[in-house]
C-alpha cells in the first residue's frame, strides 16, 4: 500500500505528522498531489481551541495537480493543475435552491470535515475543482480561497462606487480586502493595525491611510478623514472583541459593517447606535461563486497574491515554523504556505 505524509489533527495545540495511505478517488472524485496548502486563520482558531475532529488532516488552501479520477468524472485528467472550491454544497437544501451556498445545510468542507490538504495527496469532489488558467502559478492560486472570502466579503457589502472604506485587521484578509474594495471602486481605503509589518503591506496593497490605533485614536482618525461622518463602509477583518465593538462609532449613519472575522468571545453591541443610526450589519462567511471571478482576476494581472506570501516551509516544519510562528502575539507573518 502506498503512503504519504499527512499533518493530523489530534485535539487542543496537537498536530503531527504522520504517515497515511494514499486515498483512493472514489466516484466523481479526483486524486490531487498537493503543491501548496496556506495556513488560514480558521486553522489557527481550531489547533488553539481543539474544534476539529481528532484525526482529521487539515488545510483548504491548496494548489494542486489532478494525479488520478475516480468513475464518472468528465473533464479532468491526470497532470490538469487545479485549485480547489472550500465549500462542497449539496444542491439540495432551501439555502443551495435560492444561490446562498455559503450558508448550505449540509455542506462539505476540505480540511474542515473531511481530509484536506495539509498532505501529499487528498481526494476532493471534481465539481469542486477549478482549472488554474495559463498564466496563474502554483504559488499564486494557493491563495485562490482568501481572494474569494475577500470578494465574497465585498459583494456582501454592497459596496458602491466612491464609497470610502475602513478595513479593521490587516491580516490575509483584511489585506485582500483593501484590494477587492479598490476595485469595487472604493474611493479611498483607510486600515487600522497595529503590527508594523502589516502596515506596511496595506500600503503596498494600495490603502491611501494606515492607522496604528495603538498610537492614533482610531474614532478621531476616522472623524478626520471623513469630515467627521465615519467610512461608509467597514469591514472588521480582526477576531477582537473591541475590534468588533467599535464598529458601531466609525461608520456613517445610515452605512454598513460588515464583520468578516471569526470571534470566540461575546462583544459589546452600541444597539443605541445600531438603532438610531440605522445601521447595517451583514454578516459574510466563507465564499462559493467567487472563485473563479479570483481566478480570472489573477490571470489578467489585476489581483496580486504574492506580497502577502512570507515564508513556504516543508510539511515536516508545519507546526514549528507554521502554526506556532502565527500564533505568536504580534505576528508579521501574513500567509504561510506549506509544501508537501
Amino acid at each position: 500500500m502506498e503512503t504519504m505524509k499527512a499533518a493530523v489533527f489530534h485535539g487542543q495545540g496537537d498536530l503531527r505528522v504522520e504517515e497515511r495511505p494514499v486515498p483512493e478517488p472514489g466516484p466523481g472524485e479526483a486524486l490531487l498531489r498537493i503543491k501548496y496548502c496556506g495556513i488560514c486563520g480558521s486553522d489557527l482558531e481550531a489547533y488553539r481551541y481543539g474544534l476539529y475532529e481528532p484525526g482529521i488532516v487539515i488545510g483548504h488552501e491548496i494548489a494542486a495537480e489532478v494525479a488520478a479520477v475516480g468513475p464518472g468524472v468528465a473533464g479532468l485528467a491526470p497532470g490538469d493543475r487545479v485549485t480547489s472550491n472550500d465549500i462542497v454544497p449539496c444542491g439540495e437544501c432551501r439555502y443551495c435552491r435560492t444561490g446562498r451556498v455559503s450558508i448550505c445545510d449540509a455542506v462539505t468542507m476540505p480540511g474542515v470535515t473531511c481530509d484536506g490538504g495539509f498532505a501529499e495527496y487528498m481526494t476532493v469532489a471534481a465539481r469542486a475543482l477549478y482549472r488554474l488558467p495559463d498564466g496563474v502559478s502554483d504559488l499564486q492560486a494557493a491563495l485562490t480561497d482568501p481572494s474569494s472570502n475577500a470578494l465574497h466579503a465585498v459583494n456582501r457589502s454592497g459596496l458602491r462606487l466612491g464609497d470610502r472604506v475602513l478595513v479593521i485587521g490587516a491580516g490575509p484578509i483584511g489585506l485582500l480586502i483593501v484590494q477587492a474594495a479598490l476595485l469595487a471602486g472604493a474611493r479611498r481605503v483607510f486600515v487600522a493595525e497595529m503590527n508594523e509589518t502589516r502596515r506596511c503591506l496595506a500600503r503596498e496593497m494600495g490603502a491611501s491611510e494606515v492607522i496604528n490605533p495603538e498610537v492614533d485614536n482610531l474614532d478621531l482618525a476616522v472623524a478626520d478623514l471623513t469630515e467627521d461622518q465615519g467610512a461608509d463602509v467597514v469591514f472588521c477583518a480582526s477576531g477582537s472583541p473591541g475590534a468588533m465593538a467599535s464598529t458601531f462609532t466609525l461608520v456613517r449613519k445610515g452605512g454598513v459593517v460588515v464583520p468578516v472575522g471569526i470571534c470566540e468571545q461575546p462583544v459589546a453591541a452600541d444597539f443605541l447606535s445600531l438603532v438610531m443610526n440605522e445601521l447595517d450589519y451583514r454578516g459574510t462567511y466563507a465564499s462559493y461563486d467567487e472563485y473563479g471571478l479570483a481566478l480570472d482576476l489573477m490571470a489578467q494581472g489585476r489581483w496580486r497574491t504574492e506580497p502577502l506570501v512570507s515564508a513556504v516551509i516543508p510539511l515536516e516544519q508545519i507546526v514549528a515554523e507554521g502554526f506556532e510562528v502565527l500564533l505568536q502575539p504580534g505576528a508579521a507573518a501574513a500567509k504561510i504556505l506549506v509544501r508537501p
